[in-house]
């Protein structure tokens, strides 16, 4: 007796072999990369309790490990893994095999490059110095190459249904568009001063607004597929969710600048998206939990529906925090704290992660145990690591913002013990909860590539809303979405780019910037410029002065005009250490310290967590300290 085999069978059956496979491998690609992005990050973080350790070679500094270690959780596990459950999702929501998948493959080929070798790129010292952006040129080169092949692909099996692609088919094809134009304007040369560092923000953001428009559409996927729900159809909230959320988030740049050199009215726009970025979240969280009303007891897949949930939680947290980053009241206390580490935590290894975890359960078949050993430890590391650099940031914006208004101590040079000694134990528990969280990423590289072929329980019918809207429900049409996309990117290049560049107060240099930032090409100040950039300064120190209380004493507040000459400008995001834009002006700097300082840190200062340079030859530690002359 032989079965018939219908067309659409056929069809459903070329689906799940094309889009599958193409997933599956870039899953595996990205899970490698995770793990050893990971474990990186688990040995920067040890690192700073135990500055000697594996500090014997450049390419294990510090400086170097750490952001190394995040371009490969950022453009090898985020974007890999976001494209790669994308392919999956949208082929499932179209019912098309997935077009053009030999571009897929050779994006992921681009991708690759572009993450291990920029990674080892940074390790090998070829640092940007570009906060954000810290990847060689040619390393952001091929991951605009990797976005377009990845955006060809996704457009073209989304174009087989494309005015009934549903919520989740509307958030992944515009991710890899706004990844494209975000990864083309990362590779134009970055203007001298300031707006060097609104460009870099810029580039920095979009990457974010990638990740976090990618991870909502595969809530969405995830969250329709375990209820049963039409994935063509959208809810009554979708739109304004959709285009809230990608309206809000281009123009984040801003609010990575508050306090910084750049023009008062960057700064605003900052502040009022941040606040606007709370109507996306609540209108999401809504649509999305509609999907599941009154439906949760009888959906099976519960692995895919707990990944899914934490990862939507990680999205409200991370609207919070980065509103209070943002806020002038809150950000006065934890701007350059571990807050900053907090919200890039909360992004790739939150939001992003579990995202990609609930797409991949989906795609091996689900699972209705829900408590598995990766999930445990996976929610166990996240939520020790993202807590710790909260409480962290608050304990220590406090301790800057305390000692200049008591006179007790000031934060820089000997004084800075007091900000050593408060984070300390913070950065112990983030350590540990960070390798709690690779501990269980190892297991979920062993098994990315397994199935599960029990059946599992869906909800029947279409969800009961109890909202009530007038009128047609509008789709985002083929057009709408596609121009609608470019168009609000290109809105929001021009105001947080493009304008702050050519705001002519960032062009007249200052007094500071004629006599002492200006590097001769082969001096040995540049040369130990370009020193500090490659062994990762930026990653641990600020050069601006901001108009707070917490930064009295370190000098005159930072001007636009103090770093018309340079290029990068150094501002940095992080205080691991304390600010240097006036280190060699304030009262007890002495040049004959710091060259015995850089090679050995602990020597005067045993409390210090500045790794060793001694791998370094004189020459090079006396152009590092001709460099710091300089600062005044």
């Amino acid at each position: 007796m032989t079965a018939e085999t219908s067309p659409n069978d056929v069809q459903s059956a070329e689906v799940e072999e094309t889009s599958t496979r193409t997933a599956r491998t870039h899953l595996v690609v990205a899970a490698i990369l995770l793990v050893t992005g990971l474990a990186g990050s688990s040995l920067a973080l040890f690192q700073i309790a135990l500055p000697d350790l594996a500090s014997t070679y450049a390419f294990t500094s510090y400086g170097r490990i750490a952001p190394a270690s995040r371009l490969l959780l950022t453009y090898g596990w985020a974007v890999i893994g976001l494209l790669g459950v994308s392919y999956f999702a949208l082929s499932k929501i179209t019912n098309n095999p997935l077009e053009r998948s030999a571009l897929a493959l050779a994006s992921l080929v681009a991708l690759v490059i572009a993450s291990a070798g920029g990674a080892a790129g940074i390790l090998f010292g070829l640092n940007s110095g570009i906060t954000g952006l810290e990847a060689p040129i040619w390393s952001r080169a091929l991951l605009a190459i990797g976005a377009l092949l990845a955006t060809m692909s996704i457009t073209a099996t989304a174009r087989s249904n494309r005015d009934r692609l549903g919520t989740a088919g509307w958030y992944l094809t515009a991710a890899p568009i706004l990844l494209t134009l975000t990864a083309l304007a990362a590779i134009l040369p970055a203007p001298a001063g300031t707006s060097g560092a609104v460009v870099g923000a810029f580039g920095s953001a979009g990457l974010t607004l990638f990740m976090i428009t990618a991870a909502v559409g595969l809530l969405y996927f995830v969250f329709g597929h375990i209820s049963g729900s039409d994935p063509t159809e959208a809810g009554p909230l979708a739109a304004l969710g959709f285009w809230s959320l990608i309206l809000v988030w281009s123009f984040m740049s801003a609010t990575r600048l508050i306090f910084s050199p750049a023009p008062n009215w960057f700064e605003s726009i900052g502040i009022a998206f941040a606040i606007g970025a709370i109507v996306p979240t609540l209108v999401i969280v809504t649509d999305l939990g509609l999907l599941l009303k009154g439906r949760i007891a009888s959906v099976g897949d519960k692995a895919s529906l707990r990944y899914a949930t934490v990862g939507g939680l990680a999205f409200v947290a991370t609207t919070a925090v980065n509103l209070l980053l943002t806020w002038p009241a809150t950000s006065s206390i934890v701007q350059f704290s571990p807050w900053v580490r907090a919200l890039q935590l909360l992004v790739v290894l939150g939001g992003v992660s579990f995202a990609i975890f609930a797409g991949h359960r989906v795609l091996s078949g689900g699972s209705s145990s829900g408590s598995s050993f990766h999930f445990a430890w996976s929610l166990t590391g996240l939520t020790g690591a993202v807590a710790a650099l909260l409480m962290g940031g608050v304990a220590v914006g406090f301790s800057w913002a305390a000692g200049p208004t008591s006179q007790n101590f000031a934060n820089w040079g000997p004084a800075w013990k007091v900000t050593a000694d408060t984070v300390y134990p913070f950065l112990w528990v983030t350590a540990a909860s960070i390798a709690v969280f690779t501990v269980a990423q190892i297991i979920f590289l062993v098994r990315v590539g397994s199935r599960n072929d029990e059946d599992l329980a869906v909800p029947d019918g279409h969800a009961a809303y109890d909202l009530e809207f007038s009128g047609k429900q509008r789709y985002a049409t083929w057009k709408r979405l596609t121009r609608g996309v470019v168009a609000v990117w290109l809105f929001a290049a021009m105001f947080t780019a493009i304008l702050p560049m050519v705001d002519s107060t960032d062009a007249e240099s200052t007094l500071l910037a004629d006599t002492e930032r200006t590097y001769a090409d082969g001096s040995a100040a540049s040369i130990g410029r370009d020193l500090y950039v490659s062994e990762g300064c930026a990653e641990c120190h600020t050069q601006q002065v901001r108009p707070v209380a917490s930064d009295v004493g370190l000098g005159a507040v930072s001007l636009a005009g103090d770093y018309a000459h340079e290029n990068p400008v150094l501002l940095g995001a992080y205080r691991l250490g304390p600010d240097l834009m006036h280190l060699a002006s304030r009262e007890g700097f002495n040049v004959d310290a710091i060259g015995p300082h850089l090679i050995n840190p602990r020597a005067a200062r045993s409390w210090s967590t500045m790794p060793s340079y001694s791998y370094l030859s004189d020459s090079d530690i006396d152009a590092l300290v001709t460099y710091i002359e300089t600062l005044r």
